[in-house]
């Protein structure tokens, strides 16, 4: 997905500069043209993965969970801060 369009971009880079006579210029080109589409490939692997696997709402039980943790700390510190020894 990212290795194939940046090396079929600079072989035909690289083939249009000896062709043409241009070098660097087909191949610099060529290989940010393969760079920008690996780029869109990736992009597109992420959000199909994405839309496959969608993140679900947080439940009530999970939240609880973390305010309950959340206050352990707050605790914690306000004992830490107060010089009080646990």
């Amino acid at each position: 997905m990212v290795a194939v369009p940046i090396v079929v971009g600079a072989w035909l880079g690289q083939k249009l500069d000896e062709s043409a006579g241009t070098a660097p210029w087909g191949l610099l080109g060529l290989t940010f043209l393969g760079m920008a589409i690996a780029g869109i490939g990736i992009a597109y692997m992420i959000r199909r993965y994405m839309n496959e696997n969608p993140v679900g709402p947080v439940s009530e039980r999970a939240r609880e969970a973390g305010r309950r943790w959340q206050a352990e700390i707050d605790e914690r510190e306000r004992r830490r801060d107060a010089g009080e020894d646990e």
